[in-house]
């Protein structure tokens, strides 16, 4: 997997221009752009689309909230990993209504120049091992939901979501997945008629599906068990039982294809 930035800073300077000489020695593609979210989306929007992406906030007064927005966009969608570098004031100002749960890191200026290039070596090699983690598609109407369970498999797994059935079926088409997890009660559609479509289809019906829900009634488990899900897990167990059961599926999967 290459090594490759996208470095998002308004305009050249001495720091920067070092910054970027130090990643390119360390073997980086830096991809630089302005940060605006048109420059930003064509360069970041295609399938060479580098997966760490870096900002340089300099303080001209220029807003950054779309920008911002596009980028945690990208950081759900796509998991690109996002890092800031600016002073304490300018981080302060422009990061403090963008979640800390998807910013890896900041760095403050001043900086040294290798502790960012480390700092992003290291990344890099964590998407890198992720890349050869199992790939889940996470399936809930319900968008606390869709950030707790991101969160809990994130470390272990390669995480999508979708908010809903459709979205769920249009990622499918250009995204391989290796289990879904979908909620049974869904606006529009449900997680049966989705299990349904999911099997309809020659490229998404030997994707195994679990079904991750609040629903615990007797007629719903016959119901959707009819379907043949690989599973049936309530969201009221502990998240540890819950990681223990998708581990385990792909400990037998693994077995069953590998011996």
């Amino acid at each position: 997997m290459e090594k490759s930035v996208l470095f998002i800073v308004e305009k050249k300077s001495m720091i920067a221009n070092a910054l970027i000489t130090g990643l390119e020695q360390a073997g980086f593609r830096v991809e630089q752009v302005k940060p605006n979210v048109t420059d930003i989306s064509r360069v970041g929007g295609g399938e060479n689309c580098p997966d760490i992406w870096l900002l340089f906030i300099q303080d001209t007064g220029s807003k950054l909230t779309d920008v911002l927005s596009y980028i945690r966009d990208q950081v759900d969608e796509h998991h690109v990993r996002f890092f800031v570098i600016g002073t304490d004031d300018e981080l302060e100002n422009y990061l403090k209504d963008y979640p800390k749960t998807e910013l890896r890191g900041t760095f403050t200026r001043p900086f040294r120049t290798d502790e960012v290039v480390d700092r992003l070596a290291m990344e890099h090699m964590n998407v890198e091992r992720l890349a050869q983690s199992k790939r889940i598609l996470v399936v809930d109407d319900d968008a606390t939901m869709l950030r707790t369970m991101k969160d809990m498999l994130s470390g272990r797994y390669r995480v999508y979501t979708a908010n809903s059935g459709m979205s769920a079926i249009q990622m499918l088409v250009n995204t391989e997945v290796d289990l879904i997890l979908l909620d049974y009660e869904m606006p529009v559609i449900k997680g049966p008629q989705i299990l349904e479509m999911i099997r309809s289809e020659t490229h998404t019906k030997d994707i195994p599906v679990m079904f991750l829900t609040s629903k615990n009634d007797r007629q719903s488990i016959i119901d959707v068990m009819s379907l043949n899900p690989v599973n049936y897990l309530l969201k009221s167990l502990p998240q540890s039982e819950i990681l223990d059961k998708i581990a385990d599926f792909f400990t037998q999967e693994n077995e069953r294809l590998y011996g």
